[in-house]
């Protein structure tokens, strides 16, 4: 017979090895001892006629095989493995919310915004005669933005295509690829103009600057610097003294003359014979009330060169008018990136 060491609890069995109950290794045993733990675990009865070898037999629980070895490493491998999988699941969650909490936070706290689609400002004036000036607000201002640093801005011919269609930010940012919509409403009443612009985070249509700007018509011109020097600030664009002088320039002290460039730029855009006509008619009364206005110069460069394409007025002679006006652009601003590239287009079809 064996004794378990850990629970004292006694075997008959001399083949096992370990104990049933908690598998600790059996010791051998004497008879007496056996036979002291078998009277004291015997049940107290009158019937001396009792086997005893019976009642030793009924007084031993019974009881279920201990696992073994292996099956206890096998439950303990699985354990192991599905805390190790949890675990991990766990890492990546905390990664992945880490990861985006730093894409945000890296956004709002000074990442520069790179790339920048304008949308065409709505008209919400009413009077579809103002439309005019919702399309050269936005027009002016791509032009402004388009000379920043490190900064892509998209093509008036890009986004136009989305006027008067019902687009969310985050479908226009992907077909547009770029990080940032700027959004805009303008107002006119009388001599009042409201105009209320969103700056969007492409990616998850987050507003990231909001502003309503209340002016008079007769403050159009600094209006537009106002915007330009603002947006430029919530992009984080960085600078230089030159850059910010390019930025507020201003082509023309006039705003009727300026409003007047807006409208030749209208009806110039719509690509007709009577609205080329139209637009030269605006950019020649624009250049009468300032004469130093290189950008209506440029205007009636840029009619005159399409003129040809829309009607049968000569060619040579309309070319001519237009290389003319060209050339007189440049003479008062060199550096003015419409005339150059209108002076281009010319001498390409002459």
């Amino acid at each position: 017979m064996k004794r378990c060491p850990q629970c004292s609890r006694v075997e008959t069995d001399d083949a096992l090895v370990y104990c049933r109950v908690d598998g600790a290794a059996l010791n051998s045993d004497s008879a007496s001892a056996f036979n002291e733990t078998e009277t004291r675990i015997l049940p107290h009865t009158a019937d001396a006629s009792i086997d005893r070898s019976t009642a030793s037999t009924t007084a031993l629980p019974v009881t279920l095989p201990p696992p073994t070895r292996h099956q206890s490493k096998s439950k303990l491998s699985i354990i192991l493995i599905a805390l190790g999988a949890a675990m991990g699941l766990v890492v990546i969650v905390v990664l992945v919310i880490a990861a985006g909490n730093y894409l945000y936070l890296s956004r709002q706290s000074g990442a520069a915004i790179q790339s920048i689609a304008v949308m065409p400002f709505v008209n919400e004036s009413g009077n579809a005669d103002n439309e005019y000036l919702s399309d050269g607000m936005t027009e002016t201002l791509i032009s402004s933005l388009s000379q920043l640093p490190n900064l892509s801005v998209k093509a008036r011919s890009s986004v136009f295509r989305y006027k008067g269609k019902a687009t969310d930010s985050r479908t226009v940012g992907k077909e547009l690829n770029v990080q940032a919509i700027l959004n805009g409403r303008v107002v006119q009443r009388g001599d009042q103009l409201t105009l209320s612009l969103e700056l969007v985070d492409a990616q998850t249509e987050n507003v990231i600057w909001s502003e309503r700007y209340n002016r008079k018509q007769s403050d159009l011109i600094s209006l537009q610097t106002e915007i330009a020097r603002e947006v430029s600030q919530k992009l984080k664009t960085k600078l230089s003294g030159a850059d910010e002088q390019r930025l507020a320039k201003n082509y023309t002290a006039n705003t009727e003359a300026y409003r007047l460039y807006l409208r030749g730029r209208f009806h110039w855009n719509k690509r007709a014979e009577k609205d080329i006509l139209k637009a030269i008619e605006y950019f020649q009364q624009a250049v009468v009330i300032d004469p130093s206005y290189a950008l209506a110069f440029t205007g009636l460069a840029d009619s005159y060169s399409m003129l040809p394409e829309y009607s049968n007025s000569p060619p040579r002679e309309i070319r001519l008018k237009a290389h003319e006006f060209a050339l007189k652009a440049l003479a008062l601003d060199n550096n003015l990136a419409e005339a150059h590239s209108a002076l281009g287009a010319i001498l390409e079809t002459s």
